[in-house]
């Protein structure tokens, strides 16, 4: 860019001063000229008037006179003097002011120019009524080197470099309308690697002292980050964050436009994710936020472009396939459907409830068929949960095991024992089966604490066993979530509590524990006291036994407790069928 101190606004200023300070000049010296004639012939006139009348003599008179011109002579150059004097001062104060002018004009250009030309997201040039480059910064010589491998030279015409003649034509078009006084604004797109970037433009036009058009500069900013964010919240006005699929809101417009349309048939499919919060309570959110996206990306593969695929609310979905029928609608379902069930998370399955429906009638409305479409997925949903769950459940079981294979041992143990129990009781045949199943589920809420608790070889700290304490409520959480299992969840969040009342969560006591839950305390203390521990060793059978008897109607159920002493214990016990291939490869602690 030029010096400042030469830039066109410096010469303008200096140009209006020097103009100022002539006008004024002259001003003063014909002020002066005419005060001088003035004072000149009211001297000359009135002061021979008077020096004649007082004076007859001639040579008196000839020394007045003399003194006379002396004394003018002497006034009109203290006059003269005041005069100058103070036009002088103001001229040298206006010369003052104008230099500061300057140098503050001066100061500001550099500053300008060294913003312009330092600065990453600004670009500027200016041309000249020829369409000439008269300055321009490092920025734009960069970006047009770029663009057309040119590089600027001032001077140089700046529509020269461009090939293209329908991009030719329209820069012309535009500096035609700048040429004519008109301000323009306007965004450009620059396909700068490794990504475009936006600017935004804005031309003025450059106008001389008489107010005529001379040139205009172009003021360029960089508004890509600013694109971009506007850009990102328009996708998120109408989409998914998590999924990345359309939202509810982008649905209602979707709706609206295809009933407008006519078109038909339009099929609807609602979709619902079986077992998401089980995922969340057992796996925590991060595995149920991946079991979403899972569900959301076979979806997106199974669903034409036309598609319109929705995120609906929580575990929910809907599809609207325009043009398609209700076996279109079917076919696409199943597709999805089978694709879920090879695609696996942390070992749980991604299975969808669908249910779907068809608008075949102008007097049909999307509404309408939505409604239908979901009890079309409520009833399929109700014959698929029991697999559902009881699947999701045993897998959340299996990743129990995979961290601790102890708790796998014991689990299995529990179990069989509670069965053993139940055949004593003469049982039936379900419930000795729901024993064994719950005695094998009782610590499912130990999913959620870490590793290294699970397997510390010594005791726990007071933290590690306030964390212990809560796994039967979380036991509890992933149980209820089926509608069948609530003895079961019942059971797990209870098989803590004492028969005095001192046990956890809840304090329960005598009968208000359930049945189930004191069969498992009876199960879970014995095979604790009896299983191999690295900091001590287990307790021999008798010794359990006499410790179960001695507790009974204490801690356990004394029912319960002699039932499991005389007629389960009285049997010899060899290892568990399940266990016999089994060794531990952690060391664990004490139950809790």
């Amino acid at each position: 860019m030029k010096n400042a101190k030469n830039g066109p606004n410096a010469k303008m200023i200096t140009r209006f001063g020097n103009r100022i300070s002539g006008d004024r000049a002259f001003i003063q010296s014909f002020k002066v000229s005419v005060i001088y004639l003035i004072c000149g012939f009211i001297w000359i006139v009135f002061s021979d008037w008077i020096a004649a009348f007082l004076f007859q003599d001639i040579q008196v008179l000839t020394t007045i006179n003399t003194v006379k011109g002396w004394i003018y002579v002497l006034a009109t150059a203290l006059l003269i003097f005041f005069l100058m004097h103070a036009e002088l001062s103001r001229v040298h104060r206006s010369v003052e002011e104008v230099k500061d002018a300057n140098q503050n004009l001066a100061q500001t250009n550099l500053l300008l120019a060294a913003s312009l030309e330092s600065s990453p997201d600004i670009m500027f040039y200016s041309i000249d009524s020829r369409r000439k480059y008269t300055a321009c910064n490092a920025r734009y010589r960069e970006y047009i080197r770029k663009k057309t491998g040119h590089d600027i030279r001032l001077g140089d015409d700046c529509l020269t470099p461009i090939s293209s003649e329908p991009e030719k034509s329209a820069w012309q078009s535009i500096y035609a309308r700048v040429f004519e006084g008109e301000y323009v604004q306007m965004s450009e797109e620059h396909f700068d690697a490794p990504a475009p970037s936006y600017w935004q433009a804005f031309y003025s036009p450059i106008r001389d002292e008489q107010n005529t058009v001379q040139g205009l500069t172009c003021f360029l900013s960089n508004t890509t980050d600013l694109r971009q964010a506007q850009d990102q919240n328009t996708y998120l006005i109408y989409h998914d964050a998590l999924t990345g699929l359309y939202n509810r809101r982008y649905y209602n417009d979707a709706v609206t436009h295809l009933e407008s349309s006519g078109t038909l048939p339009i099929s609807v499919i609602v979709g619902d994710i079986n077992g998401l919060k089980t995922v969340n309570d057992a796996l925590g959110h991060q595995a149920g936020d991946d079991l979403l996206k899972s569900a959301a990306h076979a979806m997106r593969d199974y669903c034409r472009e036309e598609d319109i695929v929705v995120r609906w609310g929580g575990d929910e979905f809907v599809i609207l396939l325009p043009g398609v029928d209700t076996a279109g609608a079917a076919k696409t379902a199943a597709a999805i459907r089978h694709a879920c069930q090879y695609n696996t998370l942390s070992a749980v399955p991604v299975n969808i409830s669908f249910g779907w429906g068809t608008k075949t009638s102008p007097d049909q409305d999307l509404p309408g068929i939505v409604t239908l479409a979901e009890e079309s997925m409520f009833r399929n949903k109700i014959t698929e949960s029991n697999s559902s769950a009881n699947q999701t459940i045993l897998v959340i079981m299996s990743a129990l095991h995979e961290k601790s294979p102890r708790e796998e041992a014991h689990s299995r143990r529990v179990g069989e024992i509670c069965r053993k129990i139940g055949v004593a009781m003469n049982l039936s045949e379900f419930e000795i089966n729901t024993l064994r199943f719950v005695g094998y589920l009782h610590d499912l809420g130990k999913i959620a604490i870490d590793e290294h608790i699970l397997d510390k070889p010594g005791a726990l700290s007071k933290e590690e066993r306030e964390s212990i304490y809560l796994h039967p409520e979380v036991g509890y959480r992933i149980i209820r979530n089926s509608c069948e299992l609530l003895e079961i969840a019942e059971g797990i969040l209870s098989h803590h509590e004492r028969w005095n009342g001192t046990g956890y969560p809840r304090g329960l006591s005598g009968t208000q524990i359930p049945r189930i839950a004191r069969i498992i305390a009876i199960a879970d203390s014995y095979d604790a006291m009896t299983a191999t521990r690295p900091y001590r060793q287990p307790i021999s059978q008798d010794e359990a036994a006499e410790e179960i008897r001695r507790n009974a109607g204490i801690l356990y159920d004394p029912d319960i407790a002699m039932i499991f002493v005389n007629e389960v214990l009285i049997y010899e016990w060899d290892l568990i069928p399940w266990e016999q291939d089994f060794a531990p490869r952690f060391p664990g602690h004490a139950d809790v």
